[in-house]
């Protein structure tokens, strides 16, 4: 990653515009606001960033690409529109009639922020920015696991020829879907000018994506790096570590590019909450409430084995926790779980579904209990006691990031119908409020906002 830089903060030149067309309303003089737009592939995503748009002198427009996609995403887009009620500022493609060139000339962005580097949308968005000087940006929008191989395909092996069949029409879907979008926009950069007509390149890039996704995404070959050369400006991290897989891993693609340590986006709303409602001490009987974090893969949805697997370990970590002297159990679904998926496996369990969007029940509860969610590290960051649930029935990621490796936690054996050595540990918990000492984190959206106002 040549010339890279380390900073604590950014800037990047104010650009002379007239009107902004969309605008979060927060109040401000538009003359004084600066446009930050949000591309990403699905509708949930805007929940990530929607701290954006409080932010003084700032107009967030988050564009999301659901109505294209095909295959089981489409599906989960139709649970999606019924399940959020999305703010003014969020707008789907094809209100821009799916043209890049329209989207920036209608919006006008001071800058380009996407949470995800490894999507066909986001590296794409980012060469169309490129290519008009719009100075782009790079928060995750959580704690990626960064593997160095794809996970492997054991579902896929022990399948018969009727399984593998069946799993090979379930992609189809979705390489058409890669396919159409790949060389929609790939002309379209040629029609406007913002790429040159390299077929051959192209080509070789659209084969990766498509018989290689696992390389194309996180480990690109020389052609895919060259073909998004230099994407992005500044690279928002909660470890300035990280910066590192990407010049090992993304190498192009990251050229140049200032490395900025923040914190994750979760941080942004731990602390603006806490900052507006601080969090007090409270006189307590029991326990109080066990908090579990869902973190699952795409495939849970539509696999009727995987969601009756679901939950049933819900019903028995629930279970656990209240013999262990809690409460009850508090279930967070992701933001990406259509939501008839999150009452079917939590029905049986009588766990309470929080989907607010505070934090105000993970600072209240006494016990968090969950795989690898990047939530978690908000629960260390609390300093809550912490239990890590493991299954062999189900695909799940085991903690892989720091200081969640590190930190003292509880192991469940969901396969046990009753695990008595978790249940002793939980039981013997002292429960009590930890003092908390935030001074030290840093606000990755009032970073961006910072660097954007200049």
């Amino acid at each position: 990653m040549a010339a890279r830089r380390k900073t604590d903060a950014g800037t990047s030149s104010p650009r002379d515009k007239g009107d902004i067309v969309f605008s979060a309303e927060t109040g401000h003089e538009k003359a004084l606001t600066k446009t930050i737009l949000v591309f990403d592939c699905w509708l949930p995503g805007f929940t990530y960033v929607a701290e954006l748009a409080n932010e003084p002198g700032i107009s967030l427009v988050f564009v999301h690409t659901s109505s294209m996609q095909t295959g089981e995403p489409a599906k989960e887009y139709r649970s999606f529109r019924k399940q959020y009620d999305a703010p003014s500022w969020v707008h789907d493609f094809s209100e821009f009639d799916y043209d890049f060139k329209r989207l920036f000339e209608q919006i006008r962005p001071d800058a380009l922020l996407v949470t995800s580097l490894h999507h066909i949308e986001d590296r794409t968005a980012l060469r169309f920015a490129k290519s008009r000087n719009v100075p782009t940006y790079f928060i995750p929008h959580g704690i990626f696991l960064l593997r160095d191989s794809p996970p492997p395909a054991e579902g896929i092996k022990k399948k018969g020829i009727p399984g593998k069949l069946a799993t090979l029409f379930s992609k189809l879907p979705r390489v058409a879907y890669y396919t159409r979008f790949f060389w929609k926009f790939h002309f379209q950069m040629v029609r406007s000018g913002s790429r040159k007509n390299d077929f051959r390149r192209a080509l070789q890039v659209y084969r990766t994506l498509i018989a290689d996704y696992f390389s194309w995404q996180w480990h690109p070959n020389e052609a895919v790096q060259q073909y998004y050369r230099a994407s992005i400006d500044t690279l928002i991290l909660y470890d300035a570590s990280i910066a590192d897989y990407f010049e090992a891993n993304f190498g192009a693609i990251t050229s140049g590019a200032t490395v900025v340590e923040s914190g994750t986006l979760d941080v942004t709303r731990l602390l603006r909450q806490l900052h507006d409602t601080p969090h007090t001490r409270r006189t307590r009987q029991g326990k109080g409430q066990a908090y579990f974090i869902s973190s699952p893969y795409p495939e849970y949805f539509s696999d009727r084995d995987s969601r009756r697997a679901c939950a049933e370990i819900l019903a028995r970590l629930a279970a656990l926790v209240r013999e262990a002297g809690f409460d009850n159990l508090i279930y967070r679904p992701h933001p990406g779980e259509p939501a008839e998926f999150t009452a079917e496996i939590s029905r049986a369990s009588g766990a309470e579904i929080d989907t607010n969007r505070s934090f105000t029940r993970l600072v209240e509860a006494n016990l968090v209990i969950g795989t690898s969610s990047s939530l978690l590290y908000s629960a260390v960051l609390l300093r809550k006691p912490i239990a890590i649930w493991t299954t062999r029935r189900i695909k799940i990621d085991l903690p892989y990031y720091e200081p969640l490796i590190s930190y003292p936690k509880i192991a469940i054996d969901a396969d046990e119908p009753r695990d008595e050595g978790a249940l002793a540990q939980l039981s013997a918990l002292e429960i009590g409020d930890a003092e908390l000492d935030l001074s030290g984190l840093k606000d990755p959206i009032a970073d961006l906002a910072r660097m954007v106002r200049g």
